[in-house]
């Protein structure tokens, strides 16, 4: 298989990894100590559903898969941006992302989404009323967006990336060699990459503050404060794919031709520097020894730094792990893009249902983590099963 001319397993193995790491994610945020439930404005809180069972473990958890999980993703579908649109031109590119992304996000946000937070409506309430649930959840609560952020916020980019095309074709390719002519020097080329997405993050994010979002776009709500994060990423992804990016990457020496071990130690590390610095600096903050913009600086600094390193590690053990086909690997890939779309529902009303069972909180979201994934996987693979439908998800 030549790398720059077909999708490789690895990556699609890694793709479908990062879709465990949403389910499991959505399965803890009921969980962690910091949640919180806001009973008039629900779509405020933390969760649709918040258990008063609680466990801190999750919040190591949530923040360190915070870190890296969705620009990982967003990384990877700009990997396949280049070649689609040279294969396809423009117009039958715009047209296959609108299957293949405008159609789910549409039936997602009118049905899926809706259906996931019925129970928190019903806890609220304790109210069966269909009508009253909609206008609460489209006058009062501004239609939540839930998970198909990432399915609008990919179609914009999409946008962006046809507009580049359009306008400047030439800019894919420029941009992978002269990453290629980088990676000969890896501390420099890392040094280059964490220069560029700090600076699609920090400033924006000390502008609007820390996990900000839009707020008021109803199903197109997203996070305002790292838009350009994730937009970085997409692109970077874009121009990577546009050379043969796994050859020069991946030689030994450079930048991801180190032991994987290497990269876990690195990735693990810079986690733990993470946790140090962003601790102190909220107890510096505190203490008055510097002020909360240069807390929130110090804080950002470090996410980079632990967001690539982990980035990094997930790469870099896939490629080198991933050698040939498995079984259960190729049905989870192909099946992923389904679980994302259609898990929201059963991790929330599996959460309610466990909210007065007397069980520690790991034992719950194990439940939900498991028991979400199985029906999300048994469901994308009863709806694939039609010849229309799969070629949607």
């Amino acid at each position: 298989m030549k790398t720059g001319d077909a999708r490789a397993i690895w990556l699609d193995y890694l793709r479908s990894f990062v879709t465990l790491l949403v389910v499991a994610h959505h399965a803890a945020l009921a969980y962690p100590t910091f949640a919180y439930f806001d009973p008039t404005h629900y779509i405020y809180s933390t969760a649709p559903i918040v258990d008063d069972n609680r466990w801190s473990g999750l919040d190591t958890f949530i923040s360190f898969n915070d870190l890296f999980f969705m620009p990982l993703m967003f990384l990877i579908s700009g990997l396949f941006v280049y070649r689609g649109l040279a294969k396809k031109g423009i117009r039958a590119y715009l047209i296959d992302r609108f299957i293949r992304l405008g159609i789910p996000f549409l039936i997602a946000e009118v049905i899926l989404i809706p259906i996931a937070y019925a129970p928190t409506f019903y806890q609220v309430t304790q109210s069966t009323d269909f009508t009253t649930f909609i206008k609460d959840y489209s006058l009062v609560q501004q239609w939540p967006v839930g998970p198909p952020w990432f399915i609008w916020l990919l179609v914009a980019f999409d946008g962006v990336a046809v507009l580049i095309f359009k306008w400047r074709k030439s800019f894919y390719i420029g941009v992978g060699y002269w990453l290629a002519r980088l990676s000969k020097r890896p501390v420099y080329l890392s040094a280059v990459i964490y220069g560029v997405v700090a600076i699609s993050l920090i400033p924006l994010s000390l502008w609007v503050g820390q996990y900000t979002w839009v707020g008021n776009w109803g199903p197109f709500d997203f996070q305002l404060n790292r838009l350009l994060f994730y937009l970085v990423f997409f692109l970077l992804g874009s121009c990577l794919g546009a050379t043969d990016w796994q050859n020069y990457l991946f030689s030994q020496n450079r930048l991801f031709g180190k032991d994987r071990l290497v990269w876990l130690v690195v990735c693990l590390g810079c986690f733990l520097l993470f946790v140090i610095i962003s601790r102190a600096g909220a107890t510096w903050v505190k203490q008055g020894y510097m002020t909360s913009t240069e807390g929130y600086f110090l804080y950002d600094v470090v996410f980079v730094a632990s967001c690539l390193a982990s980035m990094g590690a997930c790469i870099s053990f896939f490629k080198q792990s991933i050698t040939r086909p498995l079984t259960g690997w190729n049905s989870l890939s192909a099946n992923a893009y389904g679980i994302y779309v259609v898990h929201y529902g059963f991790v929330t009303w599996l959460q309610f249902a466990l909210l007065s069972v007397n069980v520690p909180a790991i034992v719950k979201f194990v439940i939900v983590f498991l028991g979400a994934l199985s029906l999300s996987w048994l469901s994308s693979r009863l709806l694939r099963r039609s010849t229309v439908v799969s070629r949607v998800l």
